[in-house]
């Protein structure tokens, strides 16, 4: 369904509505997004009649509670809001009443500690509207957002199927889960289809008999097929997708799935029996799913892989449906939160709810291959040892395949040079093996900021500013990053320390590769007009720290670390070169240096043999000293071009080629100043 009409009324029945006021809007839809502050809305749909033999259904999207009346029957309730309410029609009315209440929680008293309503950071987040303060609730997600849609069926009728693969010697066993219904006892038969989706090969079928009880009910089949071609993240392989069908009778009901298997070894995820080094963000596409596009998620997704990412966090919520399908296709692996963002109520009614809740979410996404860790809640705080643990075991309970982590806790949250310190606090590995968060806030562009902000861009009013995430402590406090005289100096700042902050960390965590297995940086793009930690701007314009992030996060990386930033002429620029492979197989490979400025030239070549996932230190400005004579005419010829410098600003760029293949690139800044007392070089 596409239209209905919708007013914002605090009726609790559809009888105590008024017939004016209403006004027609387009499914999907959030109230927010047209400028309306309100807490309850009312949906009046028409559905169409059911023929002769047929059972109608209707499924809804509602954030966050939801009542339903076909005319004047009143059908139940519904909460959550990532959960489709799927609900049985009587057989006679066209006219359907939908009341969505999105209620703000009572400031001080359940918000934000104790909250009730399971929605993460559509709840209460820094990156939303308003941020942590009193006005953090400001811009609510309410609303149908994902629509309704109307389903005919006969007497059986199939509303919900999941896949899970189970890998056995020689081939798969399919768990196959249907939501089915049925208006009384009978037994039929069952059809099974397994096809390839998005590559070339034959179809498989199997068909069996089953026996179904009077009402709603939850069927489990077991499928056992032979070796198929597996799911494979993008730069290992080719993500083979395949679409199970069941047919019922006359109904029928398909899932794109995909092979795969997914396990820890240590502390390495491994997938398909081989480790895998994540290079990951996290990530909150939007604050209003409504508004979000399968065009939109494509792009997204094709911004990651061009990030040389291979892992996404969907960050403390449950995302548009599209994303998730883009990144099966993509072979882009998904980091799975639940909706629970720091505090909540601690009472036993609310603990059934979100174990339920849990419950639902592996059902929902539980074909979709590219998911392979569900984690129970961000950095919780009195829920730790409590709720916490209840809804890590409903989630292992649910999904025997994949992975289940109690918390992404604040133990693994890292933010040096942010929060605390500075950024080369990095050495130091702090959250390791995996940290699934760490990074820098960077202001979008000078055009962004002036149309989100107007006159209270410059000079800031910072409570405008900080209503828009904008956390100024930490900027200029922690960070130090000067403002400049103008907005665009400003700017330029900000985005220079977020890159380089990003570019050193990552950087730090892949030359530990070992003691350190992956990382999620934190945020990929802005949810909403704000000033956060993303890499990419809400109207997905790169910043600086889009590219750093890139360049450090390339499966093959040069790591150049720098001897001084700032130096004599004569020293060298270099303390440490590092090759890192992230690929399963071996380098055979030339790193060529050069030094571009106001005297450029090339430094020369070191070749390089690196094993499948190796990482290794190719050259060490101390072990260089201890060279025995005459194996050291490398370093005395880069020592006579570093003494013809002149002073300036300078670029040391590396490359690494196989044969004729760029594979990596990698540039670092140097200054080079007069020495205070000429002495020569140190080399």
């Amino acid at each position: 369904m596409e239209e209905a009409y919708f007013i914002s009324h605090e009726a609790t029945h559809p009888q105590a509505l008024p017939t004016e006021g209403w006004r027609q809007v387009t499914l999907p839809h959030q109230w927010t997004l047209e400028g309306l502050e309100a807490e309850v809305g009312w949906y009046r749909l028409d559905v169409p009649p059911a023929e002769a033999g047929q059972r109608r259904w209707v499924r809804l999207w509602a954030d966050y509670y939801a009542e339903a009346w076909l005319e004047a029957t009143y059908l139940g309730q519904h909460e959550g809001y990532f959960e489709p309410w799927i609900l049985a029609l009587p057989s006679t009315g066209t006219r359907l009443w939908v009341r969505v209440a999105a209620p703000r929680e009572p400031y001080g008293e359940v918000w934000p500690r104790f909250k009730r309503q399971i929605k993460g950071v559509f709840g209460q987040h820094d990156c939303r509207p308003g941020g942590t303060g009193p006005r953090g609730q400001e811009r609510g997600t309410g609303g149908l957002w994902g629509g309704a849609e109307v389903m005919l069926s006969g007497a059986v009728a199939l509303l919900g199927l999941r896949v899970l693969p189970l890998r056995i010697a020689g081939g798969w066993r399919l768990q196959i889960e249907a939501e089915v219904d049925s208006p009384h006892v009978q037994t039929v038969r069952a059809y099974l289809e397994l096809t390839p989706e998005n590559f070339g090969g034959e179809s498989l079928y199997s068909e069996r008999e089953l026996t179904l009880a009077p009402g709603r009910q939850r069927l489990r089949l077991f499928w056992q097929v032979p070796d198929l071609p597996t799911w494979e993240v993008w730069e290992r392989g080719f993500p083979h997708l395949y679409r199970l069908t069941l047919r019922v009778e006359e109904a029928e009901l398909a899932v794109t799935t995909g092979l795969r298997t997914v396990s820890l070894e240590g502390d390495w995820v491994c997938l398909n029996g081989r480790n895998l080094f994540l290079r990951g963000t996290n990530i909150i596409p939007t604050q209003w799913l409504a508004g979000y596009t399968p065009a939109q998620a494509e792009s997204d997704v094709h911004l990651l892989k061009e990030a040389h990412l291979n892992a996404v966090r969907v960050h403390a919520h449950v995302t548009h449906p599209s994303f998730y399908e883009v990144c099966d296709r993509e072979g882009v692996l998904v980091w799975q939160d639940m909706p629970l963002q720091w505090g909540y109520a601690l009472d036993d009614a609310f603990t059934q709810e979100v174990v339920r809740q849990a419950e639902a979410l592996t059902w929902i996404l539980g074909s979709h291959p590219s998911i392979f860790l569900w984690c129970a809640s961000n950095e919780p705080t009195h829920n730790r040892h409590t709720t916490v643990p209840a809804v890590a075991a409903a989630l292992r309970g649910s999904d025997p395949t994949r992975l289940v982590k109690e918390a992404s806790d604040f133990r693994e949250h890292t933010y040096p040079g942010w929060y605390w310190g500075h950024w080369r606090d990095f050495l130091a590995l702090p959250a390791a093996p995996l940290p699934s968060e760490f990074g820098a806030q960077a202001l979008p562009r000078v055009e962004t900021l002036q149309r989100t902000l107007a006159e209270n861009a410059w000079p800031p009013r910072w409570e405008v500013w900080a209503y828009h995430n904008f956390q100024a402590e930490q900027t200029f406090r922690v960070a130090g990053v000067e403002m400049g005289p103008s907005l665009e100096t400003f700017v330029a700042n900000s985005q220079a320390y977020q890159a380089r902050l990003l570019r050193f960390a990552i950087e730090t965590y892949r030359r530990a590769k070992g003691k350190v297995t992956g990382y999620f940086q934190f945020m990929f793009v802005e949810p909403w007009e704000g000033i956060t930690w993303a890499v990419v701007e809400v109207d997905r314009t790169p910043k600086a720290g889009y590219y750093a992030l890139k360049e450090a996060s390339s499966p093959v990386l040069l790591s150049l670390v720098p001897y001084r930033e700032v130096t004599e002429i004569g020293q060298p620029p270099v303390s440490e070169i590092w090759l890192i492979s992230d690929l399963d197989r071996p380098l055979d490979v030339l790193v060529r240096l050069r030094l571009e400025g106001p005297v450029s030239g090339d430094l020369g070549e070191l070749p390089a043999q690196l094993a499948p996932q190796e990482a290794r230190c190719l050259f060490n400005l101390m072990e260089g000293y201890e060279m025995p004579p005459g194996e050291g005419e490398w370093m005395e010829r880069v020592a006579r071009f570093l003494r013809s410098l002149v002073p300036g600003e300078y670029r040391l760029i590396g490359e690494v080629w196989e044969g004729e293949t760029l594979l990596a690139t990698s540039t670092l800044p140097v200054t080079y100043l007069p020495p205070i007392v000429p002495t020569g070089s140190a080399w």
